[in-house]
């Protein structure tokens, strides 16, 4: 499964369908519409025809992210990609061989982008990296990977038409925003009244996230102490979770000794409905330190109401097949129960929509959207705006519980301080 994901990674993740079902789509600063472009990749002249779309196409495609977002007026590529080869061709001043593609699908794009996206795409895969230098990235210095990947900055020394490719993406069919919408509010309580929410905060780096959140200067430490001080002034009252306690709720058979993370519970009591929280702080990355994490996932998909994640998005690596295996228990979606998941990681529109909608598809709801919505980032986001994006998604949810009140998608989108194309996906 490992190598599954990891070839998955490699490839940009990214899925070649033959297209997939328009989900409803809230966003203040963005909305959905599907595009199509044409490319090209260099290729070995013997390379055989099979070898195109994972060995080149979707490697090059990996690198479609980091100018989309570079770019003044933002954009980002859903996962529901249709790809047709047209051909080859040998370019005769240089005797380079490439195939050409067309490429259909569908992007978020900021408001402001309403003619033709640009583009651009690396035309030898393997020589960019040799000319690249930091400069050519987003935050270079420390991210120096496709998903940053920014040809135009400044002091990038590659030039275009010889490095690197650049294609007029047309806007085919813009798509709504949705109107007067809201989350099934009475659906995300149980049979028994209760409304259980799991928030984890992943450590920014990995080795901080065994450091108690109390005595940690993790960038995502601070925000974890935040919520937990929201929580408090929402009436909460909270106890920490021990670890052998949370290896019994997993089910899972790998120990969490060795990076058991740090997990506390708040209770609070509306009438008859019971709101339980569940706040982890961990390593919330790919292998074995990881497990602690993988429990909560487990928790909110089988038992859960709503499931916030705040951290690093790990390219879509967070797959719910995998982290089953990684624990030694399976997650079993609960497809019955009305269920709020949010990303708020970087590109979690690319990474979380799809793949999560389809694990909650039923015979009655084969799309899944029915008793999902998915909270996405379109672009990068930040740690400093994930305390202002946690409160605002469960204020609505408290107050609901406490008196009724019904916030709207659109009011609780519009909230939000910061603009990394967010939206909700499938509010129905």
């Amino acid at each position: 499964m490992l190598n599954r994901l990891m070839s998955a990674a490699a490839s940009g993740c990214l899925l070649m369908l033959t297209g997939s079902p328009a989900f409803a789509y809230y966003s203040k600063d963005s909305y959905e519409a599907e595009l199509r472009f044409e490319s090209k990749v260099e290729v070995a002249e013997d390379t055989p025809d099979y070898i195109l779309l994972p060995s080149y196409i979707n490697r090059q495609l990996l690198y479609l992210a980091g100018p989309l977002q570079a770019a003044p007026k933002k954009a980002a590529a859903k996962n529901d990609a249709k790809v047709d080869i047209l051909g080859r061709q040998r370019d005769d001043r240089t005797g380079k061989h490439y195939v050409r593609y067309r490429y259909t699908g569908t992007f978020v794009l900021d408001n402001a982008l309403q003619d033709v996206v640009k583009i651009r795409l690396p035309l030898n895969l393997d020589e960019v990296w040799e000319r690249s230098t930091d400069k050519c990235f987003s935050w270079g210095e420390k991210y120096r990977m496709a998903y940053f990947w920014a040809p135009l900055n400044k002091g990038c020394p590659l030039v275009d038409g010889v490095d690197y490719t650049t294609a007029d993406a047309a806007i085919l069919a813009k798509r709504p925003n949705t109107a007067g919408t809201a989350p099934a509010y009475e659906r995300l309580a149980n049979s028994s009244g209760e409304v259980r929410v799991v928030l984890t905060f992943g450590a920014d780096e990995d080795r901080n996230g065994n450091i108690s959140p109390d005595k940690n200067s993790d960038y995502n430490a601070s925000n974890y102490r935040d919520i937990r001080k929201f929580l408090v002034t929402q009436g909460f009252a909270g106890r920490t979770v021990p670890a052998a306690e949370r290896e019994r709720d997993c089910g899972n058979t790998k120990s969490l000794a060795a990076s058991p993370g740090h997990v506390e519970e708040y209770v609070r009591t509306d009438g008859a409905r019971k709101l339980v929280v569940r706040l982890f702080w961990g390593v919330t990355n790919i292998g074995e330190d990881s497990i602690a994490f993988f429990c909560m996932a487990k928790e909110a998909a089988e038992r859960g109401s709503v499931f916030l994640y705040a951290g690093h998005s790990r390219v879509g690596l967070l797959d719910l097949t995998y982290m089953g295996e990684q624990i030694g228990a399976p997650i079993r979606m609960n497809k019955d129960q009305y269920q709020i998941y949010a990303f708020f990681g970087c590109s979690s529109y690319s990474y979380y929509n799809l793949s999560y909608f389809a694990a909650k598809a039923s015979t009655a709801d084969p799309e899944g959207t029915r008793n999902a919505s998915i909270i996405t980032n379109g672009i990068t986001g930040s740690f400093g705006s994930m305390t202002d994006f946690t409160t605002k998604t469960l204020k609505p949810i408290f107050e609901w519980s406490a008196r009724g009140t019904r916030t709207s998608w659109q009011q609780i989108m519009n909230s939000y301080s910061e603009r990394f194309l967010t939206g909700v996906n499938g509010d129905q």
